[in-house]
């Protein structure tokens, strides 16, 4: 694959000789129509035309296209651009596609390279989707029943392929939807995570796709019968030696994610970050829409923060309290925020407002649009829904910028006697918390930014049977000496935060290599509805020692040397209310979202041996451990 990628000409010049190729009438066929009120009842669909790419791997792509009495409408409409590895004839993208066409749109759905109907062979985040990607927007907007302009849209991947087709600037590229993708560099998030192995997602992604393309009914039957998460018990994995070896293009990518660990070129290319290509990226109007409890919330402000300041073009960032693929809801796991949380026409006129305005120049609420538009979770008064969910609550906010100008960052320090307060320590030196991290008993994850087919979102941060890891009796993480507490007294008054949340921590180890992880947690007090309280966890990280600093390669540390380590949680923007508690929660295991340390030294992914280590955090003057939070007004 690689070698065939060379062969392609330079970025930004592609061939389209191809394109006298394309019939310019194909046959049409007619659906039903499903909105009522749209401008055209009708549509002509055109399936698996197969559009060749520069190298000659045609992909199969749907064409949505307005009717009326039998025949296309003669108008040349924008185009919308859908590119995705998990089936265009899906019946949510069909829907959609349907109901953008009837709006006055010529809809584009396309399977990527290797995936259902389109030739070629599938390997997640390569280069191709990038060329693939330019190709298309070029073909699609030469068709004679198009305009010209092309926007794209989609979510998760669906995201990730716009981000890739317009890093090589494709000229009839004209704005984008993006949600929850286009991550920003999958060495710092949704890959790995400063060092650390997004393990859980990842192989139930590789698991879960080679079970879909599964073409024998043995193959099928094998991964079926075994259970991905019952094999955490087996890392790591070995080539050749579980079930995925079956599949072994799904097998060689968990296997490399799981082992490249030192930030060098495979983590560089044009499939596997966009930071190292913003300059070169289209210059058009981009909408970068997020989760608190998504998986990619991180590279969702990250490329808003660094487009915005490259690009003369509208970015606008907007963040819910949602999980992945989850704009719709009102709560994310066993929490409620609210009605206005989701946004019930997400999939529809929500675009259909954007596009409008951007292809059409129509005038839509967009156009008051403010540059962020973000979620305030909290304000909730607590009390059980009728859906057993702890009703938190919350509110949309407008800000012109990310932090809101209004937000400061304030620093809450660690202390001995396990107390979070703005106070610094008053012990001159050796004041120190220590605890025994053994990788074979590790910290089990509830909730977060997961999507790993586990339990994302926000929950109560006790152990459950139907959460991995977990074990009786099923008591709050609290209770376990291989996590560090560190509160502060019930709040006198409401604190509101709106920002990026950043931990500081001088540490040491008894081990030549280990993990630190922090979760930020709201801590509710007992009620009638939940009197052993609800500890609600609002956004977690983790920092791989030996990669601290941000240093590209491994550096071991030196057993008792004490180091100042950064952990870098996702943002956040929550009320924490009079009564309750902002608590931070410091171990060294969250797992099954990452890899376990084996503090061995031994190379990661790819270990024999485990060991416990003692692993110091320290809080005197000289070392003054501390969270950063942006503290807001309240509203």
């Amino acid at each position: 694959m690689r070698a065939m990628l060379s062969m392609r000409p330079s970025q930004g010049a592609p061939c389209f000789l191809w394109l006298a190729l394309i019939p310019a009438a194909l046959t049409p066929c007619l659906c039903a129509a499903q909105d009522a009120v749209a401008a055209h009842t009708q549509i002509n669909r055109q399936i698996d035309v197969m559009v060749p790419m520069r190298d000659g791997v045609a992909l199969a792509t749907d064409i949505y296209r307005p009717q009326s009495n039998g025949l296309p409408i003669a108008t040349r409409f924008p185009v919308l651009l859908h590119r995705t590895p998990y089936d265009k004839s899906a019946a949510a993208a069909v829907g959609i596609a349907e109901t953008l066409a009837q709006h006055g749109y010529l809809v584009i759905l396309q399977d990527t390279r290797g995936r259902h109907h389109s030739q070629g062979v599938f390997s997640k985040y390569y280069d191709y989707d990038a060329y693939d990607g330019y190709d298309t927007v070029e073909w699609a907007a030469r068709l004679p029943y198009g305009n010209g302009k092309v926007g794209m849209y989609g979510t998760s991947y669906a995201a990730h392929t716009q981000a890739d087709a317009s890093k090589l600037h494709p000229p009839h590229l004209s704005t984008m939807v993006l949600n929850m993708g286009g991550m920003s560099n999958a060495w710092s998030h949704s890959v790995r995570y400063d060092g650390a192995f997004e393990m859980g997602r990842q192989l139930t992604w590789a698991w879960g796709q080679a079970l879909e393309d599964a073409k024998d009914p043995v193959t099928k039957a094998l991964l079926s019968k075994e259970n991905a998460v019952d094999w955490y018990s087996a890392l790591p994995l070995r080539k050749g030696l579980s079930p995925l070896a079956i599949a072994p293009n799904y097998e060689g990518y968990y296997l490399d994610e799981a082992t490249q660990s030192d930030y060098d070129a495979h983590w560089q290319t044009l499939g596997m970050q966009w930071e190292k290509y913003y300059a070169q990226t289209s210059d058009v109007p981009m909408l970068h829409i997020g989760g608190w409890y998504d998986i990619y919330l991180r590279g969702t402000v990250e490329n808003f923060q660094k487009l915005s300041a490259l690009k003369k073009s509208p970015m606008r960032l907007m963040i819910g309290p949602w999980t992945h693929h989850g704009n719709t809801l009102e709560y994310a796991g066993d929490v409620d925020f609210g009605p206005s949380a989701g946004i019930a026409d997400f999939d529809t006129d929500f675009h259909l407002r954007w596009f409008d305005y951007y292809l059409k120049g129509e005038k839509t609420s967009v156009a008051a649009q403010a540059p962020v538009r973000y979620f305030l979770m909290g304000t909730g008064d607590g009390h059980k829904d009728p859906h057993g969910r702890l009703f938190h609550g919350g509110s949309w906010l407008d800000a012109r910028q990310w932090p809101p100008a209004t937000s400061r960052p304030t620093l809450f320090y660690l202390h001995a006697d396990g107390s979070l307060s703005a106070q610094s320590p008053a012990a001159a030196e050796g004041s120190f918390t220590r605890y025994r991290f053994d990788p074979d008993h590790p910290v089990p994850t509830l909730g977060g930014g997961v999507s790993a087919r586990l339990k994302d979102g926000a929950f109560d941060q006790r152990e459950r049977p139907d959460m991995p890891g977990s074990r009786p009796p099923y008591l709050p993480l609290r209770s376990r000496n291989d996590i560090l507490v560190f509160e502060t007294a019930p709040l006198a008054q409401d604190t509101t935060i709106a920002g990026p949340v950043e931990i500081t921590l001088f540490a040491s180890s008894t081990g030549t290599d280990t993990d630190f992880t922090a979760k930020l947690v709201d801590v509710y007090p007992p009620s009638a509805d939940f009197p052993q309280g609800f500890d609600m966890n609002l956004t977690d990280g983790i920092l791989r020692a030996s990669y601290r600093d941000d240093s590209p390669t491994r550096n071991l540390l030196v057993p008792g040397q004490v180091y100042r380590l950064t952990i870098r949680p996702f943002d956040t923007a929550n009320v924490f209310k009079k009564g309750h508690r902002i608590r931070l929660d410091i171990s060294s295991s969250n797992f099954p979202r990452f890899d376990v340390n084996p503090n061995t030294g031994e190379p990661l992914g790819a270990n024999r041996l485990t060991t416990v280590v003692d692993n110091t955090v320290y809080h005197d003057t000289a070392h003054a451990s501390a969270v950063t939070l942006w503290v807001a007004p309240n509203p």
